[in-house]
């Protein structure tokens, strides 16, 4: 007889626990997926899971498709119809997401032709549309005096260059080579100079005072506002408050040798 046996104290040695058969099995049904198109199992891992899912939808469909033919026949549904769940979206909403897949899919298409052939994806257009400030949140419109709006002719490189056409303000820091000091149209910056922009007086009619235009400067006028409103990099900060005009204050008088450039 051994030592075990004759020692009331020892504890049996009990044999390893051993899984329950239907935990066995859960874990390997773990390790498997169903192919709904073929009933048989494939292994489950992630580069499956995509192939899966279309395949569930697929036979999701079939059997809607399957239940309103059942329907219009007026025939009962067998077991495995009822209660089949509903499309996950309307016709409608199908219709919607085609025509805005589709209209995604030709832009992609129009910005790799345009920079393929063109060599610019939007084909050489720099118009209001590609001005990034149309399609961020508006900071509120600031209105300016004469003498705050001076502060902002491009003569401290620590603030912005703005000019005023109508008595609208906007910024045009991005043209500081043509506005800021030493450009060419610096005598615009920092004031209303609306007059002088169709007459081409560009040292005694730097006013906003617009008396006695024409017709047609009128017009030219409002299409040098619409310039710097449409712009592909200025954009609009504010108004200017001028004080009225004395009407019995003379129309300034045109000058000899008037300049037609563009600002």
């Amino acid at each position: 007889m051994s030592d075990t046996n004759c020692d009331p104290t020892a504890v049996p040695h009990e044999p390893p626990e051993k899984p329950i058969n239907g935990e066995a099995n859960a874990e390997h049904v773990k390790n498997f997926d169903v192919d709904p198109s073929t009933g048989r199992k494939v292994p489950h891992k992630k580069a499956n899971e995509a192939y899966l899912v279309h395949q569930r939808w697929l036979e999701k469909k079939a059997r809607i498709e399957k239940r309103k033919q059942y329907e219009r026949e007026n025939r009962p549904l067998p077991k495995e119809l009822q209660g089949v769940e509903e499309p996950d979206f309307s016709p409608l909403a199908n219709f919607l997401f085609s025509m805005v897949f589709a209209a995604f899919v030709s832009m992609v298409i129009f910005l790799l032709a345009g920079l393929f052939i063109q060599g610019d994806l939007l084909w050489g257009y720099r118009g209001k549309w590609t001005n990034w400030h149309r399609y961020v949140p508006k900071r509120p419109m600031v209105e300016f005096t004469p003498e705050e709006l001076k502060k902002f002719d491009g003569s401290n490189p620590d603030l912005p260059v703005l000019l005023s056409i109508s008595g609208s303000v906007f910024d045009v820091s991005k043209g500081v080579l043509y506005y800021g000091p030493g450009g060419p149209y610096h005598m615009f910056a920092g004031r209303d100079a609306s007059r002088a922009y169709v007459t081409g007086c560009f040292e005694t009619h730097l006013t906003h005072d617009v008396r006695g235009l024409s017709p047609e400067q009128v017009e030219a006028l409002e299409r040098w506002y619409k310039f710097y409103a449409d712009h592909n990099t200025y954009y609009k900060v504010g108004s200017l408050k001028v004080p009225p005009l004395d009407p019995n204050t003379p129309i300034p008088e045109p000058c000899h040798e008037a300049v037609n450039q563009k600002p």
